[in-house]
């Protein structure tokens, strides 16, 4: 669905009068308004593509009507949202939800949309069809060494689509942790999701940034081997500059 410009500048004008209006009194009132108001103008939120559809819970999920049925609706719902607000000016793709079938296409979308391609998301938080080992004890953090093996594996595979695209940074959200005691060594899953993540980092193209989000529960309840910022920064820190 693309805005119709017209009827945009239509509604902006009706409302210019009382805009101008406030805009000089805060300009009589707020030092350097100016450069405040160019602050607005750069700032920017990437949209990720789930926030189009109903998120899922834990349990029942209840589709809205309008929901995007693929990347190219979510990209125009993106679009739609840029054109209003002049600030949705990227996306944020989460594979394997969001692999194209054509990216000369998808990337022409995103050009008539006014759209970049922000961070790509992997996705070790759950099954895959056809997936050969589970992630049910976690991805990176997991004891067994092929387990690890196909997580960092998937998340280069992240970063190739992401070159394709014209992304710059990869998010790593993990659902990895441990529901009750004694069922997680903490060092040891530390090390291992560490470990892990330096292969992946050693993926990246000079010019891309690697992001490790924090949650603090959920799946996990007793713990979760990324659960704030701190271990965030402990696991940037120890990777490189790009993180």
């Amino acid at each position: 669905m693309l805005a119709d410009k017209n009827k945009i500048a239509e509604i902006n004008q009706s409302l210019l009068t009382e805009h101008r209006r406030r805009f000089e009194y805060a300009a009589s009132e707020v030092k350097n308004v100016e450069a405040i108001i160019q602050k607005l103008i750069d700032f920017n939120i990437a949209i990720p593509s789930w926030a189009l559809g109903t998120g899922g819970t834990r349990f029942g999920r209840f589709s809205g009507a309008g929901e995007p049925r693929s990347l190219e609706e979510k990209m125009e719902d993106i679009g739609l949202l840029h054109a209003i607000n002049q600030s949705s000016g990227a996306i944020s793709l989460h594979i394997p939800w969001d692999i194209p079938k054509d990216y000369k296409a998808i990337k022409f979308l995103a050009t008539q949309l006014g759209l970049k391609f922000d961070a790509v998301n992997s996705n070790t938080f759950q099954d895959q069809q056809d997936q050969e080992l589970s992630y049910k004890f976690g991805s990176l953090q997991h004891v067994d060494k092929a387990v690890r093996k196909q997580a960092i594996e998937h998340n280069i595979e992240v970063i190739k689509h992401g070159v394709e695209l014209g992304s710059e940074a990869l998010t790593v959200w993990l659902s990895d942790g441990s529901c009750f005691p004694g069922q997680l060594n903490f060092r040891k899953a530390f090390q291992n999701t560490l470990e892990s993540l330096q292969e992946i980092y050693a993926a990246l193209p000079d010019d891309w940034k690697l992001f490790v989000e924090y949650k603090a529960f959920e799946p996990n309840f007793y713990s979760m081997t990324v659960g704030d910022w701190g271990q965030s920064l402990l696991y940037a820190n120890k990777l490189g500059p790009k993180a």
